[in-house]
């Protein structure tokens, strides 16, 4: 039988490298070629892949730096010439502006306008006084103005209070319209009414035992319905006692005339005659 597991040794083991088997079938390759003569069938050795967790770690990470040197050195050249492009088609001036207006709409308060020049001057290195001269603050401009304000269009007119920014009238609808849309509904009220609920339960037409035995009804709940009573002889008693086929009255009872169903007033025999009556 042939081996096919190399047996270690202990001086010339590496713990870095895994040889292949030493089965020679599994170590050479053979491969046959025809010619004039005939076949002829050569063999050489394979080569040993040399499984080093060393050499394949080291070969990765160089290749991840080189890798990684290229793209950022790529991602450079192309800020650059974002960055020239960006230059070319806007003036100082105009950049300026847009910094400006930007810094002024993320502000939260309005105490804190006049800060964004000093602000904008730190941050750039232009001076202030430059800044202030070559743009105009957002509370200048109607669009800007509107933009700071959440989109509302403002007026610059009179008012009792003296000159000043004011809201349009269309505006002030607009806000309540926006109100209304976010504005919770209010919860629809349960009717309370006993004669529309009990309109509503007497048209579904059912009785109480295939209301007992449906779905409806866990088994927790039918346990309290059939065994939870608490004065069994006064239950001994009701089919001694005639009732209301609508309400469950036993004053002024009366029968009806079409089905023979006992009625004890005369809101229970319309009911019963819109609901119950079976010869109709």
């Amino acid at each position: 039988m042939k081996a096919l597991v190399e047996e270690i040794d202990k001086k010339t083991y590496n713990p870095d490298i895994y040889f292949t088997s030493l089965d020679p079938q599994a170590r050479r390759y053979t491969s046959k070629k025809i010619n004039k003569q005939g076949t002829i069938s050569t063999s050489r050795p394979v080569k040993r892949i040399n499984y080093s967790l060393a050499d394949l770690e080291a070969r990765l990470y160089t290749s991840r730096s080189e890798g990684d040197g290229n793209s950022i050195s790529r991602q450079d050249d192309r800020n650059s010439k974002n960055s020239h492009s960006f230059e070319e088609r806007y003036t100082q001036q105009e950049i300026l502006q847009s910094d400006r207006r930007f810094m002024e709409l993320n502000t939260e308060n309005f105490s804190d306008l006049p800060n964004v020049p000093t602000l904008l001057s730190d941050l750039t290195g232009v001076p202030r006084d430059r800044i202030e001269s070559t743009t105009k603050p957002i509370s200048q401009t109607s669009d800007g103005l509107s933009a700071l304000m959440g989109g509302s269009s403002f007026v610059k007119e009179h008012s009792k209070y003296g000159h000043g920014w004011v809201l349009k009238p269309e505006t002030l609808r607009e806000i309540q319209l926006s109100y209304k849309s976010t504005k919770l509904p209010e919860p629809k009220r349960k009717n309370t009414n006993r004669i529309v609920a009990l309109k509503k339960v007497l048209s579904s037409k059912r009785n109480l035992h295939s209301f007992l035995d449906s779905a409806l009804l866990n088994l927790m709940d039918k346990n309290v319905i059939y065994h939870n009573v608490y004065n069994k002889r006064y239950f001994k008693v009701l089919p001694l006692i005639t009732t209301c086929s609508i309400c469950g009255g036993y004053d002024s009872i009366s029968s009806c005339v079409n089905c023979g169903n006992k009625i004890c007033s005369v809101s229970c025999f319309k009911l019963h005659n819109e609901t119950r009556c079976r010869n109709r």
